[in-house]
Formats: C-alpha cells, structure tokens, sequence
C-alpha cells in the first residue's frame, strides 16, 4: 500500500464496516461511471469483493483502494468523491445545521471503525458561518477536504468555502491537516 505520510497511528487490527467501502464506490458513481466500477474492481484486488454493508473488514484495503484512486485519478478527483460522499450515508434525523453536521462526523466516523489507532476529526466553531476542522486520520486530505465541503453543503443554504490552514499538511509529512470552513447562516 502507498505511505499515508504524517499517520503516526498503528493501523493493526483496524477495520471499517461494509457500508463505507460501498459508499465510495457510490460515490465514486456520482463523480463519473467509470470511476464507480474502478473503485469496486480496486477494492476487489485488496480483497473486498461481494461486500456486505453490516460486516467488519480490515482498513488497510479500502485506504490501499483510496491512495491508488488518487494517484490515478489525482487530487481534483479524490476532493469530488469525497464531496459526494454525505450524498450516500445516512445523517441522525436531529442534526439540522451546519455546525451540527460537522461536530458529528467524528462520531460518524467512530462508528464506522473501529480497532487500532485510527484517529480523528476535531470541529471548533470559530463564529457565526465559520469553522476549523481538524483532520489526523490516514484518510488522504483530498477525501477529507471534499468530505468537509460535501457535508457542509448538505445542510448550508449557501456555498461553502474549505481552506487548507494547516502549517504542514499530512500529504507533505505533517501529522493532520486543519481546514477553515465558511458558510452563510440563515
């Protein structure tokens, strides 16, 4: 598998549930067919064929399937799968707002994986219509910042801005990646 560069956490014994895998080859769909049945043939050749949404399986293939998207599609491509990923997930019927959305993809997130040290997401509202998300997870930052925008947009009444902030971002050896959020509250 391609180095997650700036992941200092242990990866052994850490494994996603079915749904997440399926839900990039759907959002890989919604970015162009082609991409949709590349991702499926990709998670086939790390092992993750005939997935069953509710079964647990080892991280490392679905990220190995990731970082081989994003140096064949490049980054543009990964940001829009990423971005279409909230599209095809299921958010608790009591968040309603931006903010609530963000805060809760930590948990989205924890729920989805579980074993090893698989890391994070930190929201802070900086103020009204503005955010900093945190990112230290071996997600590639592409995903992530896509992710953000797409989660964001789902529940904002206007466009959303995402900014890389970090000082050193983890695609260039740092250890998470932060970005400045910025939406219109109605």
């Amino acid at each position: 598998m391609l180095d997650r560069t700036g992941f200092d956490g242990s990866l052994e014994g850490a494994e996603v549930i079915g749904r997440s895998p399926l839900s990039y080859v759907a959002a890989g769909e919604s970015v162009s067919p082609m991409m949709g049945k590349h991702i499926g043939h990709k998670l086939a050749e790390y092992g993750l064929d005939d997935i069953e949404p509710d079964e647990w399986y080892p991280l490392r293939g679905s990220l190995a399937m990731l970082f081989d998207m994003r140096e064949e599609y490049g980054d543009g491509s990964m940001q829009n799968m990423g971005q279409n990923l909230p599209d095809h997930v299921e958010f608790p019927p009591d968040i309603s707002s931006v903010e609530g959305a963000l805060g809760s993809i930590d948990d989205a997130y924890n729920h989805n994986h579980r074993g090893g040290e698989i890391g994070f997401y930190e929201f802070h509202k900086d103020g009204s219509g503005e955010g900093t998300m945190v990112c230290e997870n071996p997600y590639p930052c592409e995903l992530d910042q896509g992710l953000i925008r797409g989660v964001a947009q789902k529940f904002a009444d206007s466009p959303v801005e995402v900014e890389e902030v970090s000082e050193q971002c983890r695609a260039d050896g740092g250890r998470r990646c932060q970005y400045r959020i910025e939406w219109v509250e109605m």
